[in-house]
């Protein structure tokens, strides 16, 4: 089992050397990524269980000073490459669309919008290109970096749009694999504060029922887990989720976030309901990192875009 916050210090360690490259007018591998956040402020996770004992750690990305829209309750960002029309219709699965307004619209129809999406979040000292849009959707796979070994990506709306309350969703083909942690999660920082919803975390290479052998051996996810964090290191519940295999199509991953309460949803239906109290407005996380509960990776992951975190699309809708 990893030591507690081993990944956090790894991510830490990776943005330290992306901000020493920009302060030295050097440049990442990332290409187009932007300054490197301020590990001044940076946030840590304490993490999702792994089994009824273990507790294997997650990390959060670095904190900039400041998020742009953390001081508004209900604020939001809708990509221009949407028209009004489709930020006005349907609602979230298996929910009555009447009780919802679209706030967040993101369907890669016309590749990855920037404007929306930090890329530069990751371990850009080593990183190479391991994501792409490709038919609607944004792929993310395993891949070795410059030093041989398999490095975090990250992809966030941290500055870009935050909400407070609502529904969330996420549709998405899982990756297969030791080694591999696909997430979907919503994080926020205010005042010192760390409050965190993890809507879809899971681990192909951890032991049953996390992860099964496929039919080539290769270990696929047949569990996730949705967890709630009130603060750093003051976890409200989790849940795991039994599921066929998520790398052999795609599902819904859904989060109703109220007041006093969170409800999880998994192709519309509930899986898990806990109350808790989180008041600061969260801002979404796709990532696909490695480690934790799902081991190590190692030769026999599969790399490359045929093994991809396929993403199809990532919507939030505000109460009416």
């Amino acid at each position: 089992m990893i030591e507690p916050n081993s990944r956090v210090n790894t991510y830490l360690i990776s943005a330290a050397v992306a901000g020493l490259l920009v302060a030295c007018g050097g440049t990442s591998v990332e290409s187009g990524a932007a300054s490197a956040p301020d590990t001044s402020s940076t946030l840590t996770h304490a993490g999702v269980v792994s089994g009824t004992t273990d507790s294997p750690p997650q990390a959060a990305p670095p904190a900039s000073a400041s998020t742009a829209n953390s001081s508004s309750p209900q604020a939001s960002h809708t990509s221009s490459l949407y028209p009004a029309t489709l930020l006005a219709s349907g609602g979230p699965t298996g929910q009555d669309p009447s009780g919802y307004r679209l706030t967040f619209h993101d369907s890669f129809d016309a590749g990855l919008d920037r404007s929306i999406w930090n890329t530069e979040r990751t371990d850009a000292d080593i990183a190479v290109t391991n994501y792409a849009v490709k038919d609607g959707t944004l792929k993310i796979w395993p891949e070795r970096g410059t030093n041989g070994k398999f490095f975090n990506r990250t992809f966030d709306t941290d500055g870009r749009f935050s909400q407070q309350y609502g529904y969330f969703e996420m549709e998405a083909k899982l990756p297969k694999g030791k080694g591999v942690w696909p997430a979907f999660w919503l994080l926020g920082y205010q005042d010192g504060r760390r409050p965190e919803i993890d809507i879809l975390e899971a681990y192909p290479g951890g032991a049953a029922p996390w992860g099964a052998p496929g039919e080539d051996g290769i270990p696929v996810p047949m569990m996730y887990a949705p967890v709630v964090w009130i603060d750093r290191g003051d976890r409200a519940g989790y849940s795991k989720v039994a599921t066929p295999d998520l790398s052999a199509g795609f599902h819904r991953y859904g989060l109703k976030w109220e007041p006093d309460k969170a409800t999880f949803y998994f192709d519309g239906k509930e899986v898990y309901s806990l109350q808790a109290s989180i008041t600061d407005p969260l801002f979404p996380i796709l990532d696909l990192w490695f480690g934790s509960a799902s081991g190590d990776p190692d030769d026999t992951t599969p790399t490359g875009e045929s093994n991809a975190f396929e993403i199809n699309y990532v919507k939030a809708w505000q109460f009416e």
